[in-house]
């Protein structure tokens, strides 16, 4: 039996020959792949187009990112972007078509509105007049302001010869004025231009505000517009000592929230950084927070304290 194995696994000299070049051969087919990928440089694929390209991009990246910068006001962000998108010019509010709106920097819609606004019967005398406007906050009017050009004509505007001039019903207390935080609905009904479904409207969100700190927050209230707002806004005025105010440094999540102003993301900000830095000393402490905006605090603020 012995003798049976030993012939089978014998090989004469070629074989073993042949064996010993078999090993070598696979030696080398596994470390000469490793070898050459040591020691040689790759060489990038290119492709001469694609590289012009993205050269363009990144000086034209480059570019924008330094005007923004030239153009950005640091101190002011909300005027720099309205300074993005208002194109101003020299305009006539009276005679200015949908594409010159368009054009200034206005969407179709508050175009469309303001074109409205022209077909009821509103007017322009004066630049502050562009106040009456929804759309046409204290930044965007100053930024309009030194390019309006009032015709002193007191012709109807271009496109309104044939429009009969419409208003709101005028009550019989017509001269009658109201005090928004104080006023209950027979109060408000006095004035020209509010019927009593408004005044409980009014009074509504009156309670959600805490009382206004400026009549124009009555463009805020649903069913209001500008010529509506531009009627009634000489028979009303606001007493801010009557308003009801938040303290920031007991305020739960629930009250925060209530207040139309906030949201819910506004109010954990306002929680979460009194947890972590103690009570607020003063309510500016709030323009810390990245969420509050300074126009946004400006409309909070007669309704904050800390006391």
């Amino acid at each position: 039996m012995n003798n049976r194995l030993k012939e089978y696994f014998h090989f004469g000299k070629s074989e073993r020959n042949a064996i010993l070049i078999v090993i070598l051969l696979v030696v080398i087919l596994v470390l000469v792949p490793r070898i050459y990928s040591k020691y040689r440089t790759p060489v990038p694929f290119s492709d001469g187009s694609f590289a012009a390209e993205i050269d363009a991009f990144l000086k034209q990246e480059a570019s924008v990112a330094q005007a923004d910068q030239r153009r950005f006001d640091f101190t002011r962000p909300d005027r720099s972007a309205l300074k993005e998108r208002f194109h101003p010019f020299d305009f006539d509010p009276n005679t200015l078509d949908h594409a010159g709106w368009v054009r200034l920097g206005f969407t179709e819609k508050q175009a469309g509105s303001i074109l409205k606004f022209r077909e009821k019967g509103g007017r322009f005398f004066k630049k502050e007049d562009l106040r009456k406007l929804y759309a046409v906050n204290d930044e965007i009017y100053a930024l309009l302001e030194p390019f309006v050009r009032i015709e002193s004509s007191g012709s109807p505007a271009a496109g309104n010869e044939n429009q009969p001039e419409r208003s709101y019903p005028i009550n019989r207390f017509a001269d009658e004025r109201a005090e928004l935080n104080s006023s209950d609905s027979a109060g408000l009904v006095k004035v020209r231009g509010i019927g009593p479904a408004f005044a409980r409207r009014i009074i509504r969100y009156r309670e959600k505000l805490g009382g206004f700190s400026d009549a124009r927050q009555l463009l805020e209230v649903y069913g209001m517009d500008s010529l509506r707002f531009s009627q009634i806004s000489k028979g009303v005025f606001a007493d801010t000592s009557l308003i009801r105010k938040i303290n920031i440094n007991t305020a739960t999540m629930d009250e925060l929230r209530a207040h139309p102003y906030i949201d819910y993301y506004i109010a954990k900000a306002i929680i979460d950084k009194r947890i972590r830095k103690g009570s607020y000393a003063t309510p500016e402490e709030l323009l810390e927070i990245s969420l509050i905006y300074e126009n946004l605090y400006y409309k909070l603020r007669p309704y904050l304290t800390v006391n």
